[in-house]
């Protein structure tokens, strides 16, 4: 199947075969306000992008644009470095034996919202290991138009019979072409607090394994205790905001010292409105009834707060914040719930650092992706809005390219630049 899938042998299989390929892209953005990394803001300057790759950010007009480059007019937007998103469950149910309809009838789809929300590269999290390898490819060649796949594999640490299932696990997962490995969650039960000398030994092999094997190895560890354990264990990667227990200072210092990074899924504890129904009523991130339908906690709607708050204090601490959202659905809608929770602890500032550079360190892409620096791959968003004013400015992408190339482009549309309300943010 993976080979009919590829080469779009039988007819129909995927809509998303007549794409071009993905080639580099050249493009030149002038007259633009252009926020080059945390700190850095050029208020009127141009941004080149030859071979899909940065050449010149710099006030003024731009200087040595590659012929035959796309032009853009940035008069009265802002370009930001195209958001990445650490951990989405990218796939849903679509793996396994419904992996060739979910390609061909909601991928094109699913792939397009998250370019038209500003994800240009996003990382799987939980998704069917074969079918998110399968994803990857088609985007990468140019079959399916989409954000840049970073495919995580799944890796059951709690769930393995010894140290040994562990590490032939990640063996398999980086031999199978695995980036990274994720949805690993510790302990099994998540609370009360009380993990299997097993489970410990477990979670210590697979990341030693990863660390052998140059991959990140990434730990759900939703609570103070397992948090503060995982990181003892050289967990550097968390997934997951705090949900049980608020964190102290001193837990901060701990995990902040080990230099780990901890991903954000604030929208996890906030309730979603207008997405999975009209009726006004809050619902959790699968549209279940909240707050009762939260999983594995207690159901009372505390995640809300400690969840943001939280993260505050690791960050505080000078734990590295990364941008995640942990969604299924609408991407457009996920990135103004995760946003809308986000908002309440951190500022536009911060937000900038959180989604650009955080967030490529998280998946170890910071040397080509995260900011607009010369080198690093042309991944920029033209916003009708400056997001430093606030975070509803984030939702204002009227065109976004991803290695130069348009994957979005609405100018000239009547809604152009405003804040997307669809799913009333």
């Amino acid at each position: 199947m993976r080979h009919i899938v590829r080469n779009c042998i039988v007819a129909g299989v995927l809509t998303a075969c007549v794409v071009a390929p993905a080639a580099a892209q050249n493009l030149v953005v002038a007259n633009a306000r252009i926020i080059v990394r945390p700190g850095e803001i050029i208020e009127r300057g141009s941004i080149v992008v030859t071979n899909g790759r940065i050449s010149s950010v710099a006030p003024g007009n731009p200087a040595n644009v590659p012929a035959g480059a796309t032009r853009i007019d940035g008069t009265g937007t802002t370009v930001i470095a195209g958001f990445i998103d650490t951990h989405r469950h990218i796939m849903g149910g679509g793996g396994g034996a419904n992996l060739a309809a979910w390609l061909k009838d909601q991928a094109p789809t699913r792939m397009m919202e998250l370019l038209e929300s500003g994800i240009t590269t996003v990382q799987s999290g939980g998704d069917d290991n074969a079918g998110i390898l399968e994803l990857k490819q088609l985007i990468a060649g140019g079959q399916m138009k989409g954000p840049r796949i970073v495919a995580s594999a799944r890796v059951p640490t709690a769930r393995l019979a010894d140290e040994a299932a562990v590490r032939a696990a990640v063996q398999a997962a980086v031999k199978s072409g695995a980036d990274s490995i994720a949805e690993v969650q510790y302990p099994a039960m998540v609370w009360p607090f009380k993990p299997t000398e097993q489970e410990r030994k477990n979670l210590a092999a697979g990341i030693d394994e990863a660390r052998k094997l140059g991959i990140e190895f990434q730990v759900h560890a939703v609570s103070d205790l397992a948090l503060v354990d995982a990181v003892e264990f050289g967990a550097r990667k968390l997934v997951h905001s705090v949900i049980f227990n608020f964190v102290t200072k001193d837990q901060a210092k701990k995990v902040a010292a080990s230099g780990a990074q901890v991903s954000s899924i604030t929208g996890f504890g906030v309730p979603n409105f207008n997405v999975f129904s009209q009726d006004n009523l809050p619902k959790f991130r699968d549209g279940k009834a909240w707050p009762e339908g939260i999983i594995d906690t207690q159901g009372v709607g505390q995640e809300a707060g400690l969840m943001p708050v939280n993260l505050r204090t690791l960050y505080d601490a000078g734990v590295e914040v990364s941008y995640a959202t942990d969604t299924t659905f609408n991407a457009i809608a996920a990135l103004a719930h995760e946003l809308r929770g986000l908002q309440l602890v951190f500022s536009p500032t911060d937000l900038v650092k959180i989604m650009g550079p955080n967030s490529a360190k998280f998946i170890s892409r910071e040397k080509e992706i995260g900011t607009l620096e010369v080198g690093k791959f042309g991944d920029l968003l033209v916003l009708g809005g400056n997001p430093l004013d606030g975070y509803w400015n984030f939702l204002t992408a009227v065109v976004v390219a991803k290695e130069g190339k348009l994957m979005v482009d609405k100018r000239g549309q009547p809604d152009a630049g405003k804040p997307n309300v669809k799913f009333g943010f």
